[in-house]
């Protein structure tokens, strides 16, 4: 648990951007056809994300009395630094920056980079509280992790690992995880 947002070596950002009442609509709209097309792959490429998730809020719980704003929401857990996450969305997608913030109440545009990190930072509520379950870990390094594990399952089934080298299948199971053996090595070169 962390109030900063922070936990080993992932961060949690929410942001929250008034928006008229007006676009809410048109902006659900957008984002249910994003989400029924999946995750676009610069976005998956983007492998240090691992959550990120956007929400148009009418009204808030408890509240009696329509408000003349609606509310963009964004949600994610990434590794790494604040400024360099808010840079990659600027850099890679601006254009889906626009698309998605451009509703919003003083959005600058994606591009250049510094207008739009301080509309976020803006607009970044502070974290009561962040839990990670591999605080240590990143991304990349769980999902290796997982592809290690289904492919021992899938080479050697219910094998003791103290048996598994004397296991017929065990060389094909190193050839086939070898790149996945080595992510953490590569995660941790770029974390230096």
């Amino acid at each position: 648990m962390n109030a900063t947002g922070r936990s080993g070596r992932s961060t949690a950002l929410t942001v929250l951007s008034p928006m008229p009442r007006l676009w809410a609509g048109p902006l659900r709209a957008i984002l249910y056809l994003r989400k029924r097309l999946g995750p676009s792959r610069d976005l998956q490429d983007m492998s240090f994300i691992h959550f990120a998730h956007w929400s148009v809020i009418t009204r808030f719980p408890g509240q009696q009395r329509r408000t003349r704003y609606a509310y963009l929401l964004f949600r994610s857990d990434f590794n790494g630094d604040w400024d360099e996450y808010i840079d990659a969305f600027s850099i890679v997608i601006p254009l889906r920056m626009a698309l998605i913030w451009g509703w919003s109440y003083g959005f600058p545009g994606a591009l250049p980079t510094e207008p739009f990190r301080r509309y976020i930072r803006r607009n970044d509520l502070p974290v009561d509280h962040y839990w990670s379950a591999y605080p240590e870990s990143s991304v990349s390094e769980i999902a290796a992790a997982l592809r290690v594990r289904d492919a021992y399952r899938d080479h050697l089934g219910d094998t003791d690992p103290a048996d598994a080298p004397a296991h017929p299948a065990w060389p094909r199971f190193l050839a086939d995880v070898q790149g996945d053996l080595h992510a953490w090595e590569r995660d941790d070169d770029l974390a230096a």
